[in-house]
């Protein structure tokens, strides 16, 4: 088994993880990192549940957010 070390900009690092753990075949040896989530930041996730509840059309699809990512 091969190991890589990536260096991920702080705003990226959830979209990797999330990339990471999506794919079958990557083993993730890091414990989960404790975060501290500022009112702010509540503040913005609980605006984007508020719109998804009022139109679920709002988010795209995960089989259309992979298309997008991996499209020529």
């Amino acid at each position: 088994m091969k190991q890589l070390t990536i260096h991920i900009p702080e705003g990226k690092f959830h979209f990797v993880m999330e990339l990471l753990r999506s794919l079958s075949f990557v083993k993730i040896d890091a414990p989960a990192e404790k975060f501290i989530i500022t009112e702010e930041q509540k503040a913005l996730v609980d605006e984007e549940f508020r719109k998804l509840e009022e139109n679920p059309n709002y988010a795209l699809d995960w089989d259309e957010v992979k298309h997008q990512l991996f499209a020529d």
